[in-house]
């Protein structure tokens, strides 16, 4: 009996073993990825009405407080966007990841992102967080 060209049951599991422990370490990796990239794609949206706010404020006596007229998205499919608050002198403007969304497995400082008149980028509102923006 002569040998066979080709690659026995053992050689095929080992081959699969190895491939599933790369993709067990990758996969977290990927995820971790995806999720800041939204993260970012959500600060982008912000910074956008923020230019717009401040290009409102320059003509009117007042800052934008009807979110439709700043740009930012109504049905983003991971981030709810609103104005918190608007007044004559001041405004934020807040990102907050949906529940039933991917991006709701972000870490808790990163979950919502808040950001106002002075270029003040938090995640509850008040303490700065710049660890939580793209820069």
């Amino acid at each position: 009996m002569g040998k066979h060209p080709g690659f026995t049951l053992i050689e095929l599991l080992i081959v699969l073993a190895i491939l599933g422990i790369i993709a067990g370490i990758a996969y977290p990796s990927y995820q971790s990825f995806v999720i800041k990239t939204r993260r970012g794609d959500a600060q982008s949206e912000l910074i956008k009405a923020q230019i717009e706010q401040s290009s409102y404020r320059i003509i009117h006596p007042t800052y934008i407080s009807n979110i439709s007229s700043t740009g930012l998205p109504s049905n983003h499919p991971y981030y709810t966007f609103s104005i918190v608050h608007s007044s004559a002198n001041t405004y934020t403007m807040k990102a907050e990841a949906k529940l039933a969304s991917t991006q709701h497995s972000d870490t808790d400082e990163c979950k919502t992102l808040y950001i106002n008149q002075n270029n003040i980028k938090t995640s509850d509102g008040s303490t700065e967080n710049a660890a939580c923006w793209i820069h």
